[in-house]
């Protein structure tokens, strides 16, 4: 798939996972597209922090992390991503 095509995928919804997140930096980080990717994402997607959390409580991490803590260890891909968004044009929906 081409990153149009995916950047097409996550954006169908406007609400994201970490989960998706990450696979989308670890495909298409080296793409010399991927600047211009990560500034539409930037004011398109909705990240679900509600899906973490739930995710989060289920796990056995549940009484020794935080959401940011899991993030962290299960998705750092995700969280390099969110990393190269604007903090003013974050979007979380919990």
């Amino acid at each position: 798939m081409n990153i149009q095509r995916a950047l097409i995928e996550l954006t169908i919804n406007g609400v994201v996972t970490c989960e998706q997140l990450a696979y989308f930096y670890d495909d298409y980080h080296g793409d010399r597209e991927f600047s211009d990717a990560v500034n539409f994402l930037s004011g398109s997607i909705v990240i679900d922090m509600a899906q973490l959390k739930n995710e989060l409580y289920a796990s056995e991490d549940s009484h020794v992390l935080g959401a940011v803590e899991y993030m962290q260890k299960h998705y750092p891909s995700a969280v390099l991503l969110i990393n190269l968004i604007p903090k003013d044009k974050r979007k979380f929906i919990h």
